[in-house]
């Protein structure tokens, strides 16, 4: 080939090849993207579901437009219609408004940095000052609501779920899916955590009392799906909806966790070791010094887990 035609072919390639990425990246599908978010980050198995649930949902009509196509507009208009009127028939809600974007925040700063977008879509909420704000939920038991629910409660897996979680402050999916190998003598160890730290829980007398109930069997879970004992079981609304049929008392089972913490202090046992039971991040930098795992801590613990009596 003669060197001058040598030359153009040369620069013909270097140019496909410094064209093709960005074609590339300007014609990724939101599909596309969410792809390779949720394949790329080590997210957890709950995360991970959340995710697939929500946004192929919420945003179905989206996942094979261009993500250089999604504007503020459009998502300012996704998010109050997602808020105000519902999608698709639903009821209007907050909180799923906030998750979809909350999601969707993150997927478009995976995308900046691939530089498939210079701007995220999504700051046009904060930077119009939508409101975005939520009320939480401060509902809980009183103590003899929550010794009425405990008195209810047969040896269904679900309701002694509930047990464990009234006297051990687990969040609903820590304690549904805790292993029988990670029960010992003395201790339970919560390893999928929400803060992906390890949570070590001393088995106190009523903690015992509520593991004996609980049939062996081939499940490698406490609490066994019905349908599939590999896995642990989910869906805890029938129960819940039984307890109230029976008792009277309707709530949630965060609501617990809630009733936990507040019988806590309700007994005098001070704000850091509820932290600690709750297994909550600490901020403050002396806190973080202390190894809550020591054997003498872990003591002090289950001595303060024995003082949440209802």
């Amino acid at each position: 080939m003669p060197l001058k035609d040598a030359k153009e072919a040369g620069a013909k390639l270097l140019q496909e090849i410094l064209i093709e990425p960005n074609q590339r990246k300007t014609s990724t599908s939101l599909r596309m993207l969410f792809d390779s978010y949720t394949s790329t980050l080590n997210l957890k198995e709950t995360t991970l579901k959340d995710y697939q649930t929500v946004i192929p949902y919420y945003l179905s009509d989206w996942m094979n437009k261009k993500v250089t196509s999604i504007s503020k507009s459009m998502v300012e208009k996704r998010f109050v219609t997602i808020r105000d009127k519902g999608w698709q028939g639903g009821i209007p809600t907050h909180s799923q408004a906030n998750k979809v974007m909350r999601i969707l925040s993150a997927l478009m700063n995976y995308a900046m940095a691939d530089d498939i977008i210079q701007q995220n879509p999504v700051d046009v909420l904060k930077q119009k000052r939508v409101d975005r704000s939520t009320i939480k939920r401060s509902s809980y038991l009183t103590a003899p609501e929550a010794r009425e629910v405990t008195e209810s409660l047969s040896d269904h897996p679900v309701e002694l779920a509930i047990a464990m979680m009234l006297y051990t402050g687990l969040r609903k999916n820590e304690a549904l899916s805790i292993r029988w190998e990670n029960v010992t003598k003395d201790l339970i160890t919560i390893k999928d955590t929400k803060n992906h730290r390890e949570h070590l829980i001393p088995i106190t007398e009523r903690i015992q009392k509520i593991l004996d109930r609980i049939p062996r069997s081939s499940s490698p879970f406490l609490f066994p799906s019905p349908v599939d004992k590999q896995k642990n079981i989910r869906d805890v609304r029938p129960t819940l909806k039984r307890i109230e049929k029976n008792t009277g008392i309707n709530f949630k089972c965060h609501d617990l966790r809630r009733t936990f913490a507040t019988r806590a202090s309700e007994v005098g046992i001070d704000f850091l070791m509820i932290k600690r039971m709750l297994n909550h991040k600490v901020s403050d930098i002396t806190a973080q010094y202390i190894q809550w795992n020591s054997k003498e801590n872990l003591q002090k613990m289950k001595e303060a887990l024995e003082r949440v009596v209802y």
